[in-house]
């Protein structure tokens, strides 16, 4: 719902966001770190950014006089440069096709009462920065969520409203009663502060019933990107399939636009896009059949290179030679195992801490498909260094009970809300395939397909294996690290992993 202000607030607030009564803007006239520390809060705030802001401003957190006098005293000077970079851009990035200029303009769009499925499909382009609303810090809204137009005019409107209330009303009438279980069943260490204590039980709280929350439910993003990756990513929103989408599109266009109006006027819906995907959607349900898995595992490794050692040696050796890459690979072959485990470990056994390893490691690609909760999917999602390919979430594989809910005796309350969700998607789905997934929630399981190098996934292990991490995601991550190790010990070797099962009563 559109927030209201005063008309002092309004007046405020216009100097630096493109709009104060839509849930989409664009910031403007902002220092950069301010804007950091904005799109921060989104993580742990149930606020706006516009009411952070606000509250910024009032409590003198932050000084803009200074740069609002610049702006006004300059007034006459700026309006002249801007129109010349418009006439530059309209003939060079325009006319002329130089989009990489576009790069250099930074755009900052605030999204919100956006769903949880659209933030998603907004994330799947690589070439930006998310900050989105934390489903372990942040207690969501029981009404807020998006219904599809086409289902509010539908016989399955009813079901779709029934349903999606259900369970975000379960979610939050077992919040309070879940974390006081947390706090009688696990006390608080003595030497651990009472605020540390209390906010622990309330992420562990949502970490559990964040299970139940359905993908209509509505959060907030924070969105950087540069004006070039801007026009992709509106293109191909303005493309998609559902209207919230398209929406979302046309209002980051509008919004963006007062910022940077030449760079991306022209972005439109690609035809190119839209048909073909249609066709494949067709050819998929002709060709590839519907079948769900015949196992439960959660992590395969589908595709590996036969010669990884060879190719990663002489990765490692090219930029210290003068060799082409056919001699060098030649030369490799002749090197013994202990020789190429040698050159392996000094490239790799100096790291530091906080050290990534070196580009090396990029020349050698695993495919692995993951079976996975669409709530851990949320998180893994963001190691875009990857090529995903995303089946459509829907109940054909299942959902998974977490091991909390089952100790702190939620069951019940956690399978009837699945099933109920489940038969609400079949009957959606019948006329409305698309929009059906809405109404499922984050426990239902996604399968999608990774294509990575050794550099990210030795990133992706070591941060999502981490004991601070949700057991879900972490799980995903140690079975990444054993699969490597099954076809590649010596490489495993030198990743750094958590492959401890905490109990589930430790905080």
């Amino acid at each position: 719902m559109p927030e209201s202000f005063s008309e002092d607030e309004k007046v405020l607030l216009s100097r630096y966001v493109t709009n104060v009564d839509r849930s989409i803007y664009a910031l403007g006239n902002l220092p950069e770190e301010v804007v950091a520390v904005l799109f921060a809060y989104y993580s742990r705030s149930t606020e706006s950014l516009r009411r952070n802001l606000l509250k910024l401003l009032r409590e003198q957190e932050v000084d803009l006089d200074r740069r609002l006098q610049w702006i006004e005293q300059d007034s006459g000077a700026l309006a002249e440069a801007k129109e010349k970079a418009r006439q530059f851009h309209e003939k060079w990035v325009v006319g002329y096709g130089h989009s990489s200029v576009a790069e250099h303009a930074v755009i900052h769009l605030a999204l919100e009462d956006v769903s949880i499925l659209a933030t998603k499909i907004i994330e799947d382009n690589r070439l930006a920065s998310y900050t989105e609303k934390s489903t372990r810090y942040v207690i969501f809204d029981p009404h807020g969520y998006y219904t599809p137009p086409r289902l509010q005019a539908s016989p399955c409107g009813e079901i779709y409203q029934r349903t999606v209330t259900s369970l975000l009303s379960c979610y939050h009438t077992l919040m309070e009663g879940t974390i006081a279980a947390i706090q009688a069943r696990w006390p608080r260490q003595e030497g651990q502060a009472e605020g540390a204590y209390k906010a622990a039980c309330r992420a562990k709280s949502c970490d559990i019933l964040r299970y139940l929350l359905p993908a209509a439910t509505q959060t907030n993003l924070g969105l950087t990107i540069n004006g070039r990756a801007l026009e992709s990513m509106i293109s191909k929103l303005l493309s998609h399939p559902l209207e919230e989408i398209r929406e979302i599109g046309e209002s980051m266009k509008g919004e963006a636009q007062k910022i940077v109006p030449t760079l991306i006027k022209y972005a439109a819906p690609n035809p190119y896009r839209m048909e073909t995907e249609r066709v494949m959607r067709e050819m998929a349900q002709e060709f590839a059949g519907a079948e769900t898995p015949k196992e439960d595992r959660t992590v395969r490794l589908v595709a590996a290179p036969s010669d990884v050692e060879k190719r990663l040696v002489a990765a490692i050796l090219y930029p210290y030679g003068s060799s082409s890459y056919a001699q060098l690979m030649e030369r490799v072959s002749l090197l013994s195992p202990e020789e190429k485990e040698r050159i392996i470990d000094e490239y790799l056994k100096r790291r530091g801490p906080h050290d990534q390893p070196l580009r090396a490691l990029e020349d050698v690609v695993y495919t692995f498909e993951i079976l996975v909760d669409f709530g851990a999917f949320r998180d893994i999602q963001r190691h875009r260094m990857a090529t995903q390919h995303l089946q459509e979430f829907s109940a054909d594989h299942g959902y998974v009970l977490p091991g909390e809910a089952a100790e702190l005796g939620l069951e019940t309350e956690f399978h009837s809300s699945m099933e109920m969700a489940r038969d609400a998607y079949g009957e959606i789905h019948k006329r409305h395939p698309l929009e059906a997934a809405y109404v499922l929630p984050l426990a239902y399981r996604r399968r999608v397909l990774f294509t990575w190098n050794l550099r990210e996934m030795f990133h992706f292990v070591q941060l999502r294996s981490a004991r601070q991490g949700h057991t879900s995601y972490r799980s995903v991550a140690q079975e990444v690290y054993r699969e490597l190790e099954r076809v590649q010990p010596l490489l495993a070797r030198y990743m750094r992993v958590d492959l401890e099962k905490y109990p589930l009563g430790r905080l």
